[in-house]
């Protein structure tokens, strides 16, 4: 217990959380308080008693006793129950219940649910139904039952060259928005200072200084009260549709944001989307700067709470001799996460201001919203219906730089970061390594690395290998006199090891390695069998156990037997017997080993 504060309790054992529907309108409230969203089941055709079942399933999934704690979440889970009410509405009208709903309807549901982009939506429908005490058992395991199968490719990450034309498009926009913003202020501030008194009131410089002004106390333009139109003063000042743009970024603008802090952070939107405005710089003038911001993923439960590093040194600079451009440059710079940082801090202050919020991405949104506000905080929704327009001044005419300006995804972006910086972020290592297993260029990558340690295997048991092989029939005969038959071969000194000169103790594989080994036509059998043993146990091991314990027996195998004619390995390998067979099997199971 603190001085400030109260000991931590438990609500009553009844407690319930108080109701957030309201007929057919379910309010949606986020976990952290700061977003507030309304669903309105009275929009959706289908039986009156149907959409408040939904409805009821609805508040409580999305409630404090739920598990939809993002507004995002709420909206993906709004859109699978306006696709399952259009379906009950018109494939089965008669349907008065959620009761009713049985095995066959879940199959036919999930049919609906489930789109070429995945089963998100039937993902949702599966949790929502386990909300509603009324879904009959079949129902419900039925549509847990059901599984469609998933694309097996995963959208690939950027390449260099891609990823350095958006981040080059993107600074671009930015860059261009700083100017502009910052100079509508100095307007506002010369015209607060007196500096356009001595203009006539008709004007246009001194009107837009007043339309300027009039849109840093109140968020928009001065606009008539009949007509929401412009007012003769904003008409006077000849700027047209931009006028409340010179003081505030616009979605595209806060997209360009979101696309850079995602190249240079490796967040995802949801992220962003909650990312908070204030921040704690924990470094002292004058040295390189450092943000920590608090950061929340309530699906990570326990771990949902974070706090994530931005720093002013770019990718390119993070090895020696380091970044030497000046202080003021490197903190401001837009190929630092700081550097993008702390200009959305700027350009978005004025409207943070205005709209009481602490999320850092805010923006002027044209269509007045729910409270009569055109001003917006969080994540723009529109990406792919308006991202033509973002990036029009950016396309060249070359079909396949534009196509990669028009299809511009965040998730790609991020996951470019991933295979970067083979770092979590905000994630468990496991996480990453999915990711990254789905990654081409990473797969290659790993393909490259086992190969060469193959091939360092390889060479070195070739090196390392000593056994001595007589593929001539008569002189095997002559060279074998005097020696003790193994599994692989023959041993001529066996009280003898080249090792320690004590009596031989290792495993029969390790003759390949001994000098006193000899290898005659008779071991063929036995080599074929073990080399075939070994290949079987390849398909079947870890990597680490191919590359360190399986591949240079494979390759000192394969070698040896290379070294008769093909005519002498088909005899060979059929001379091998059920002995062969049975010896083998017990040498991989260590019943020859000597204790």
């Amino acid at each position: 217990m603190s001085a400030a504060g109260r000991s931590a309790a438990l609500p009553p054992q009844r407690w319930r959380p108080p109701a957030r529907r309201v007929g057919l309108r379910v309010e949606f409230v986020s976990e952290d308080g700061r977003h507030r969203k309304e669903f309105d089941f009275t929009t959706l055709p289908g039986n009156l008693r149907v959409l408040e079942e939904f409805a009821t399933a609805f508040e409580t999934m999305t409630g404090p006793l739920g598990t939809t704690k993002r507004v995002e979440s709420a909206r993906n889970l709004w859109a699978a129950v306006v696709k399952a009410a259009a379906w009950l509405h018109t494939y089965r009208p008669e349907i008065s219940s959620l009761a009713e709903l049985g095995a066959l309807d879940a199959r036919a549901l999930a049919a609906v649910l489930v789109t070429p982009a995945g089963d998100q939506r039937l993902a949702a429908m599966r949790t929502l139904v386990g909300f509603s005490p009324l879904v009959r058992p079949e129902f419900r395991t039925e549509l847990a039952r059901l599984r469609f199968p998933r694309s097996s490719t995963a959208r690939q990450p950027y390449t260099a060259r891609e990823a350095q034309r958006i981040a080059v498009v993107a600074r671009g926009i930015l860059r261009q928005a700083r100017e502009r913003i910052r100079r509508g202020w100095e307007i506002v501030h010369a015209y607060r200072a007196g500096g356009f008194d001595e203009l006539d009131v008709l004007d246009p410089r001194r009107s837009l200084a007043e339309v300027l002004d009039h849109c840093a106390r109140t968020g928009d333009v001065p606009r008539s009260p009949i007509s929401g139109g412009y007012a003769p003063v904003s008409k006077r000042t000849g700027e047209g549709r931009g006028l409340a743009a010179m003081l505030h970024v616009t979605a595209g603008e806060i997209w360009a944001f979101a696309v850079l802090l995602t190249a240079e952070t490796g967040f995802n939107a949801s992220m962003l989307a909650e990312l908070p405005a204030p921040a704690f710089r924990a470094t002292a003038p004058g040295e390189s700067a450092i943000a920590l911001l608090r950061l929340s993923k309530p699906r990570r439960g326990s771990r949902s709470e974070m706090t994530l590093p931005l720093d002013t040194i770019p990718r390119a600079f993070h090895s020696p001799p380091g970044d030497a451009r000046p202080m003021q440059v490197r903190q401001t710079s837009l190929s630092s996460a700081l550097g993008v940082f702390a200009l959305l801090i700027e350009l978005t202050t004025p409207a943070r201001e205005l709209l009481g919020t602490d999320l850092a991405l805010a923006y002027y949104g044209g269509q007045a919203g729910a409270g009569g506000s055109r001003l917006r905080a969080g994540m723009p929704q529109a990406f792919r219906s308006h991202r033509s327009r973002w990036v029009r001044a950016w396309l060249s005419g070359d079909p396949v730089e534009d196509e990669l300006l028009l299809g511009i995804s965040l998730d790609r972006i991020r996951k470019t970061h991933l295979e970067r910086n083979r770092r979590p972020v905000a994630h468990t290592p496991g996480t990453l390594a999915r990711y990254l297993s789905r990654m081409d260029r990473v797969t290659v990558d790993g393909f490259q690395i086992v190969r060469e340690a193959l091939d360092d295997e390889v060479a070195k048991a070739l090196h390392r290998r000593k056994m001595t092989v007589i593929a001539n029939t008569a002189e095997a005969e002559h060279a074998a006199r005097g020696t003790d038959d193994t599994v692989l071969g023959a041993c001529t000194d066996f009280e003898h090891s080249p090792e320690d000169g004590q009596r031989c103790r290792r495993n029969f594989l390790h003759c390949l390695d001994c000098s006193n080994a000899r290898a005659f036509p008779q071991h063929l059998p036995m080599q074929l069998l073990v080399l075939d043993e070994l290949h079987a146990r390849r398909d079947t091991t870890s990597r680490v156990r191919q590359v360190t314990e399986l591949a240079g027996r494979i390759a000192q195998l394969s070698a040896i037997v290379e070294e008769y004619e093909p005519a002498q390995r088909e005899q060979a390998r059929a001379a091998i017997t059920d002995d062969h067979r049975h010896l083998v099997g017990r040498l991989f199971t260590g019943d020859l080993d000597t204790p």
